[in-house]
C-alpha cells in the first residue's frame, strides 16, 4: 500500500509514501507549506481518500 500527499489548494502531489508517516514529518522538509503553490498546509485539517488500485 502507498499513500500520496497531495496540496488542498493545486492538487500537486507533495510525496508519496510506502509506510504511513506522521503529516509533521511529511510536511517537515517543505517547511510546512507547498513546493508548488506555497500554500500553508494544516497537520489538524485534512482529507483522506482511499483508492483501490
Amino acid at each position: 500500500m502507498s499513500v500520496e500527499v497531495t496540496c488542498g489548494k493545486c492538487g500537486e502531489k507533495i510525496t508519496k509514501m510506502k509506510m504511513l508517516k506522521s503529516l509533521k514529518d511529511v510536511m517537515k522538509p517543505y517547511n510546512r507549506k507547498c513546493p508548488s503553490c506555497g500554500t500553508t498546509l494544516s497537520v489538524s485539517e485534512f482529507s483522506l481518500d482511499v483508492q483501490k488500485k
